[in-house]
């Protein structure tokens, strides 16, 4: 079996389960974390398996065991669907993500070789002097004056941190886990452009005479002033979500620019773009402090776990890489706790050993 497919390219989306479906609603509402509406859950599977709704007689509590037998059922012929058509043995165990050797701290370094540790909660007194508002969260470029040469610079963020920045020209970004921003300490020229590795959620300030271009290494994104989510940590995973306003996508020697209205993902497939409507809200609640996954693969979301709290991630029983779920945690808590949230879902069964998850 190709194990490399399965793995990042940088080494560094359903059927929910019964389980959840009763006791992570008042569980995790209980903890203020969100999660999804039981009725709305189930006119939704209705829809997709075209069944008829439960009479509006039925009492709720009738309504709700309703609904979890149902998916009960459900996905009990999924998981019996699902053996039958992998091919893949069940014992051959796989490495999806790999640790690394990883810094506590952001550091962000310029053009000329200087570079600050950003750390604790009290603004760094060598960056004030820049006109750099930084510290523990967040950076705020408060520049005066205009350089002749603005300084190139980068910031990068470790595994099981994100960061919050504000671009000289008012643009607000929140910098996901394991990325590099590179940007110029004043925008200058007629396009304010910036380079990302990683994932980074935008709300662009609005220029309409120089317009806002964020390049990764599979596509640019041109805005004027909107707010979208780009994720660009490997080719197997780039792909755009627009939240609001509209965005043009183009890749050198490929389709010609594509134009993205609210609600649409665009995933890069090599060649161009494959356009899909999705809930955004699965998409951003990252920068909230929540991991929030909606019918989403299980390699994706161990993947997700292991950057964040960087440990390598095993499946021990491939069968399970592709199943998909409804799985919600919150992002500062402790991994075992968020292990435990998945295993509760009585659908895999997920172990901390010796900095390795192994999912059995």
């Amino acid at each position: 079996m190709d194990q490399d497919k399965y793995i990042e390219e940088d080494r560094d989306e359903a059927i929910p389960s019964a389980r959840e479906a009763f006791d992570c609603r008042r569980i995790f509402n209980r903890q203020f974390i969100p999660t999804p509406d039981v009725g709305m859950e189930w006119q939704r599977f209705c829809d997709k398996y075209r069944l008829q709704t439960a009479p509006k007689t039925v009492s709720r509590m009738n309504f709700i065991w309703g609904f979890v037998a149902g998916i009960a059922a459900t996905i009990a012929v999924f998981l019996v669907m699902h053996d039958n058509t992998n091919n893949t043995p069940l014992s051959d165990e796989i490495q999806v993500f790999e640790s690394i050797a990883n810094a506590d701290e952001v550091i962000l370094s310029s053009g000329d070789g200087t570079m600050h540790v950003i750390t604790g909660n009290v603004n760094d007194s060598i960056l004030l002097l820049q006109g750099i508002n930084a510290n523990a969260d967040s950076l705020v470029y408060s520049l005066s004056g205009s350089p002749a040469q603005p300084k190139q610079m980068t910031l990068v963020t470790p595994r099981g941190r994100d960061y919050f920045v504000t671009l000289s020209d008012g643009t607000k970004m929140w910098l996901n886990a394991g990325s590099r921003l590179l940007f110029p300490e004043r925008f200058t020229g007629d396009r304010r452009i910036v380079e990302l590795q990683g994932e980074a959620y935008f709300v662009v300030a609005k220029d309409e005479k120089r317009p806002f271009e964020v390049r990764t290494n599979f596509f640019t994104t041109s805005v004027l002033g909107t707010e979208f989510n780009l994720r660009a940590y490997s080719a197997a995973d780039a792909h755009l979500v627009l939240v609001e306003g509209k965005v043009s996508l183009s890749s050198e020697g490929h389709a010609d620019p594509l134009t993205v209205t609210p609600g649409h993902k665009a995933q890069w497939n090599g060649e161009g773009f494959t356009v899909n409507h999705v809930d955004t809200y699965a998409y951003t609640q990252w920068k909230e402090g929540y991991f929030y996954f909606d019918n989403v693969p299980l390699v994706e979301i161990m993947r997700e776990l292991g950057r964040w709290y960087n440990v390598s991630v095993v499946f021990d029983n491939t069968a399970f890489i592709n199943t998909r779920l409804h799985f919600v945690a919150d992002r500062h808590g402790d991994l075992v706790l968020a292990l435990n949230n998945l295993n509760i879902l009585d659908v895999v069964n997920a172990t901390l050993t010796d900095e390795k998850i192994v999912i059995k």
